[in-house]
């Protein structure tokens, strides 16, 4: 039997999971092991998603904050003036997406 690491290899993420990613990470500290074990995912899956969500950020005003760029899920934010995600300025649909 494959462990549950592999077998979820493929599985899409839900909104549920992108948002417990988020929480897990700023709760770790970001300990890609840690978060891995606890969601049952890959350490090269929880690596390649939180660096594609913008976890890993360095800032001088570094919080959670909720996005306002359409999908109001919370994201790392480096600074106040940071509110659109980088999953939202990535979505071409957005008028300020790909940029």
């Amino acid at each position: 039997m494959l462990p549950e690491t592999i077998a979820a290899f493929g599985t899409a993420w839900s909104d549920a999971e992108f948002d417990r990613l988020t929480r897990l990470y700023a709760e770790t500290g970001g300990d890609i092991r840690v978060i891995a074990a606890a969601m049952g995912r890959s350490i090269s899956s929880i690596s390649t998603k939180s660096s594609i969500m913008g976890l890993a950020v360095e800032g001088n005003d570094l919080a959670m904050r909720k996005c306002l760029g359409g999908c109001g899920r919370t994201f790392m934010s480096p600074d106040k003036g940071v509110r659109i995600c980088p999953r939202c300025k990535g979505d071409p649909r957005l008028p300020w997406g790909v940029y």
